[in-house]
């Protein structure tokens, strides 16, 4: 075959592969968009085991008028934000973030994590800091993928322990939040910079500060101490450096985005997800410039990730003289994603993992024997029951992604506090919860909208490249449709819509401009 087949055939593969993503991810971005504007998910405290997800139908004309109203106000918004400047209108979303996320942390006045995920790691990470390792106990043996938080937070409590001497726990756990402030600072500063890198649009830029300006969810969920903010942070950074290296092919954008993706796997396993999806676009891009710098990348990028996944267990082994071993299998949490949970379909159910884990003795194989059984018998209930099956991923799907504040609420309310609770947390979690969660709710079929026009005006274009976000977002979706559903998981997506939005509302706008403007030369 001659080379230039071989081109055309790959430059086939990779029109293929973007109008699949994009094809996929319009479907799931309609289904969206038609729920959340006929329905809001709810999470409430009427369940003492945990988070109770409840549906509740939407006004579905008020919305309607209030979509007009918003793409009345974005339209005017497109025609002059041309005028603004780049770097000022970014230091005003800085400072919006900032100023209120400092604000809303004091306001909360967190003493202590509520006793779940985040007080387990926190307490690890804080004794770990001192040397004592006695808090890696048996809920590491369950969940060792937990560690890379640990060695996260027990860096920066012997950095603060260093800088501040002799303060309480509690001091650094405040200044914890600070921090993830700062990293959702770094989060939207890479966004912005890869929608450039995408579109080379400055309009776009503009017009996804102004829309991250708006977004409530990110900024209050800076108050919970996990491994979602930091490692959302550092997948952003990989996903900007990434979009940079398709561009201009330097060395170092390449080793800066594999970096990234270790710190943000190793931190958060769920961002595996980026990783997964930088790797197919990359490898698509390799077999059509077959550059040997983006091959050397690319390897580093999957060895960076491979590495650093396992890197944080291994220096906690080592120094405690513990094997956590595999832990819980995977497999285990796909069986509780094909179950009923005690908040929803899919949601968290320890009937499959710790409960059959422990047990076992921790056996890893048995718990995945069992897993798998669970699986086989649900796929067959499944498929002699094909409504059921509709009905149970239908409402996993709406469950997560309807839910507007992403668990940004309701996390707040569970945390205890070491005073009372400021006027801030009363506006958004209080008193005047209703309004802040009808304000998401707007906001987010407004994004979900405008994420859908993306993949509308993506798919005239099939360019692999610029559906780098999309990709990460689909792989977001069904990861979670297949695994352990949760609301607050689903955050991280979200924000990367708002991008998406951006750029699908400037080619709508621009394609109505270029539709209504008189020809040149008419008389």
């Amino acid at each position: 075959m001659k080379p230039g087949r071989i081109d055309s055939g790959i430059s086939w593969l990779s029109r293929l592969s973007a109008a699949v993503v994009l094809g996929l991810s319009a479907l799931f971005m309609l289904l969206l968009t038609i729920s959340a504007y006929t329905e809001t998910a709810d999470v409430s405290m009427n369940n003492e085991s945990g988070e109770l997800v409840e549906l509740y139908a939407d006004n579905i004309f008020l919305n309607l008028l209030l979509l007009i109203l918003f793409i009345s106000s974005l339209y005017l918004l497109y025609r002059h934000c041309v005028n603004f400047k780049l770097w000022r209108t970014e230091l005003v979303l800085m400072a919006i973030v900032l100023s209120l996320g400092c604000a809303f942390i004091v306001s909360v006045k967190l003493a202590a994590p509520w006793y779940s995920d985040s007080y387990q790691l926190l307490y690890a990470a804080e004794r770990a800091a001192s040397g004592d390792y006695g808090a890696l106990d048996a809920y590491f043996y369950r969940f060792p993928f937990q560690l890379g938080y640990v060695l996260y937070g027990e860096i920066m409590f012997r950095i603060m322990g260093s800088l501040l001497p002799g303060m309480p726990a509690g001091y650094y756990r405040l200044a914890l939040q600070g921090i993830n402030v700062l990293w959702l600072l770094l989060a939207y500063h890479s966004i912005i910079q890869m929608n450039w890198e995408l579109f080379q649009n400055r309009r776009i830029q503009i017009f996804t500060m102004l829309l991250l300006m708006f977004c409530l969810p990110p900024v209050l969920s800076c108050t919970f101490l996990y491994g979602i903010i930091p490692g959302f942070a550092l997948g952003a950074a990989a996903l900007w450096m990434f979009a940079a290296f398709l561009r201009r092919r330097r060395f170092w954008q390449g080793i800066l985005c594999a970096l990234c993706l270790g710190l943000s796997v190793a931190i958060k396993l769920n961002y595996m997800i980026f990783a997964v999806a930088i790797w197919i676009i990359w490898f698509i891009d390799l077999l059509r410039n077959r550059k040997l710098k983006s091959l050397i990348c690319f390897i580093l990028a999957v060895v960076s990730v491979t590495a650093m996944d396992g890197m944080p267990q291994s220096i906690y082994e080592s120094r405690s003289g513990k094997d956590f071993g595999r832990g819980i299998p995977m497999l285990a949490w796909v069986a509780m994603g094909m179950s009923e949970g005690y908040a929803g379909p899919g949601w968290y159910k320890e009937d499959y993992t710790v409960k059959v884990f422990m047990e076992s003795g921790m056996d890893t194989e048995a718990t995945e024997e069992n897993a798998l059984n669970v699986i086989q018998d649900r796929a067959a209930f499944f498929s002699v029951n094909p409504q059921n099956a509709l009905d149970f991923y239908w409402e996993k799907l709406r469950s997560q992604w309807n839910e507007p504040s992403y668990e940004s609420l309701w996390i707040n309310q569970v945390q205890q506090s070491y005073g009372e609770k400021g006027m801030l947390y009363n506006w958004f979690c209080d008193s005047g919860q209703a309004l802040s969660t009808m304000y998401m709710n707007q906001y987010q079929q407004l994004i979900f909208l405008g994420c859908l026009l993306a993949c509308i005006y993506l798919l005239m274009r099939r360019n692999i490249g610029e559906c780098l976000p999309m990709l990460v977002i689909l792989g977001g979706i069904l990861y979670h449709l297949l695994s352990e559903a949760k609301s607050q998981y689903a955050l991280p997506y979200f924000i990367l819509m708002v991008p998406l939005a951006a750029y699908g509302f400037c080619e709508f706008f621009h394609k109505l401009d270029r539709r209504y403007e008189k020809p040149e030369h008419s008389k």
